[in-house]
């Protein structure tokens, strides 16, 4: 029988960008530069990190959920570490307001988190932090940004991003990652999206398109 995967679904919106210059590398004890796609295995889902987060942003003691407690923006997240190629990471829309216009923005980022001053964290993801060299994110379609809805996105080796919802089918929503280095996952919780919570069993989708 014939390969009968299906092929992805392309977003309607999506924009090649430019592979950005800017890199994040890791010296070795030796001294050595090492440019590396994925970092070291890890059982353990990814978890929000607990200090690069916009000023609206409260996490949980866990690390699982993120709140965004006032307006509509300053509501941006990062992953605790960095994400492998083809690793899903998984969210449910734990937290929805219709009063509001414009949901979740996610993506990757190719910087340390860790190394982000809290003044230099922006109120938006889009278009703040994609304009510069380096991060790549887009805005979830409102019509998907329903309550309990569960987003799963991932980066695959030819540094393109895909997204399912409720594990449906995969969708191509982002390309032009730079995928010789380490990424971490970014999550605005922007707009009628108010809290987001980090589901465990992330797993690998080696499907390759």
């Amino acid at each position: 029988m014939g390969n009968t995967t299906p092929k992805p679904l392309i977003d309607s919106s999506l924009q090649h960008r430019p592979v950005a210059s800017r890199q994040y590398c890791t010296v070795s004890k030796s001294g050595v530069k090492r440019h590396t796609s994925a970092p070291p295995n890890s059982i353990e889902s990814p978890r929000f990190h607990p200090h690069a987060k916009g000023k609206n942003i409260r996490l949980d003691t866990q690390l699982r959920r993120a709140t965004r407690k006032n307006s509509f923006c300053n509501g941006i997240t990062f992953s605790q570490r960095p994400v492998r190629l083809y690793e899903k990471v998984r969210l449910r829309l734990s937290g929805v307001h219709t009063g509001w216009s414009g949901a979740l923005r996610f993506g990757f980022t190719s910087l340390d988190p860790s190394k982000l001053a809290l003044a230099d964290i922006p109120k938006y993801a889009c278009p703040d932090l994609v304009t510069r060299p380096g991060y790549w994110a887009k805005a979830l379609p409102e019509r998907l940004a329903m309550r309990d809805n569960v987003l799963a996105f991932w980066a695959d080796r030819h540094g393109r991003v895909f997204y399912s919802i409720n594990d449906g089918e995969p969708i191509l929503f982002h390309c032009g990652l730079n995928i010789g280095c380490p990424l971490w996952a970014i999550i605005d919780i922007y707009g009628i999206t108010q809290e987001v919570t980090l589901l465990g069993g992330c797993s690998d989708n080696r499907t390759h398109f």
